[in-house]
């Protein structure tokens, strides 16, 4: 290995180390002196509807994305890049706003009951705090995964294996489960399991809309955490759930080798747009888009007398919810803005370090290193920063940035490696050969190239931190508030209107950083 990929990768080893790693390993030591039983009869229950509602909740991701993936892999409709982009808009959009927006939208009094199915067909339809809800939340939440990695595999079929099949007689579906499936599986198979990963530590959509009668493990650590102070049951349930996640992720690493992810690239197919295209845009529009624009509005609207009013907002900046946050709202908005500025700034400069020394050493081990956070679910990740203050001077909010920038560092790793591997050495060979030096190749050609990968993953750690719930929750102080935190806490403390209002401000700033850095692929295709 040569000293300057050494040099390139050593950042983020160091930082992995010290902020992920090293927190984990203390977890488990201090778990090895108290001992434990995981396999107890509370803790597999708990795990067996973990597992169940997770396993339902990537089927529906699954089929509410893979008609997407085709559209967008395959064919050739006006607004392409709009649609593409926009629907990655969930995934990315803080998690306490898409579930505000979801009640918003479902709700009883919500808008598809009470403009549409109510006054029409003299029903309701409310799947919150069932089952049904935190499912549907859930394969709202990540239904994009399913797009964006085998959408990425079908752009890239080679169409000469299809070519050929059709000339020896095969039919469309006998070409596409005997030829084209099979090289499509390692995509399926990652996104199949990506999205079990996302679902199964899911704790904003479960704690939201399914509601205390519903607990799953990454909600129920929480509880021992904060409100039972059990670490040893804390601990048990760390155990089952690192265990398992552990083994899906190996899994996922090594099918990702062949998978296309996060693919920033569109199609240029022109494949002819099917008929069922129209329905599913329709159907995909109503259910992803609702709930996103309900959320935009519900801050903003009186849904008793049906009214726009600005006293929601008026609440929470008069300073009559503080007691009920903590602190001000404005103090909420600045400390979640430097948070998620500082983590994205820095989950960049890990990422395309980091990335451009492992494609060239080809190391696996560096890869799966990298990677490996995705199988420690934010609520460890905090318990072991917990258990490390006994030796540590840590606190809140020295915690938070690293934490955050681990939970978004893998996706930048991805993008930056998939960006690294389709670079032009050649461009910077010739560069090389003419004199430049390497700040001079820096700026004026891999910055340039790697411009979409170093927007994606701004965009995507940014609006991470910023809807970042569930370990900001675990370790939080008041005299530090962010965003998501404070909607929750208006939220449980049955000032619904405002929480509303508070996700109103989170959305409409997330969509903001995301027109400003997402523009050129809102131009695409037009």
């Amino acid at each position: 290995m040569k000293n300057r990929y050494i040099f390139s990768i050593m950042p983020a080893t160091i930082f992995t180390a010290v902020f992920y790693l090293l927190p984990v390993i203390v977890l488990f030591v201090y778990t090895y002196k108290t001992g434990t039983f995981v396999f107890n009869s509370l803790n597999l229950q708990i795990l067996k509807f973990t597992s169940y509602q997770a396993f339902l909740s990537t089927l529906m991701s699954f089929a509410m994305g893979l008609p997407g993936a085709y559209l967008i892999g395959r064919t050739r409709f006006k607004f392409k890049g709009i649609f593409a982009a926009l629907s990655t808009v969930p995934f990315v959009m803080p998690s306490i706003s898409m579930t505000l927006g979801f009640i918003s939208f479902f709700g009883h009094n919500g808008i598809f009951n009470s403009y549409f199915l109510w006054p029409i067909f003299h029903v309701r339809f409310e799947p919150l705090f069932t089952l049904l809800g935190v499912v549907m939340g859930n394969a709202f939440y990540n239904f994009p995964l399913t797009m964006m990695i085998v959408g990425s595999a079908i752009s890239n079929l080679d169409p000469v294996y299809s070519e050929a099949a059709k000339i020896d007689g095969a039919s469309k579906f006998k070409s596409f489960l005997f030829i084209e499936f099979p090289i499509l599986l390692p995509s399926v198979l990652s996104a199949l399991i990506l999205t079990f990963i996302y679902c199964f530590t899911s704790f904003a959509v479960v704690l939201v809309i399914g509601g205390a009668q519903f607990s799953t493990i990454e909600v129920q650590i929480y509880m021992y955490l904060t409100t039972l102070i059990d670490f040893k049951g804390a601990m048990d349930l760390t155990i089952l759930q690192v265990a398992l996640i552990g083994s899906i992720v190996l899994i996922f690493g090594i099918l990702r080798k062949n998978a296309g992810i996060f693919s920033q690239e569109i199609s240029r197919s022109n494949s002819k747009f099917p008929l069922w295209g129209i329905l599913y845009l329709t159907v995909i529009s109503i259910f992803v888009f609702g709930p996103i624009i309900s959320q935009v509005f519900a801050g903003f609207w009186n849904f008793r007398n049906s009214t726009f009013t600005l006293e929601w907002v008026y609440h929470l900046f008069s300073g009559r919810m503080n007691p009920y946050i903590g602190n001000s709202v404005i103090a909420a908005i600045l400390w979640t803005v430097i948070f998620s500025l500082s983590s994205a700034i820095l989950t960049v400069i890990l990422s395309i370090t980091s990335a451009y020394a492992v494609n060239k050493i080809k190391n696996a081990f560096f890869d799966i290193i990298f990677t490996s956070s995705l199988a420690i679910s934010p609520v460890i990740l905090a318990f072991g920063y917990l258990v490390l203050q006994n030796w540590i001077p840590l606190n809140f909010p020295s915690e938070i940035i690293p934490i955050y920038t681990i939970l978004s560092f893998p996706i930048g790793f991805q993008i930056f490696l998939s960006g690294w591997q389709r670079f032009p050495e050649e461009i910077d060979e010739a560069a090389s050969v003419d004199g430049a030096n390497w700040f001079q190749k820096l700026t004026l050609i891999r910055i340039p190239i790697l411009k979409p990968q170093i927007i994606s993953t701004f965009f995507f750690a940014f609006a991470i931190s910023m809807g970042e719930m569930s370990a900001t929750m675990v370790l939080y102080n008041p005299e530090f508030p962010t965003i998501s935190i404070s909607a929750y806490r208006l939220f449980s403390s049955m000032h619904v209107p405002e929480a509303q209002a508070l996700g109103s401000i989170l959305t409409i700033a997330t969509f903001i950083v995301f027109y400003i850095l997402e523009k050129p692929l809102f131009r695409e295709n037009q």
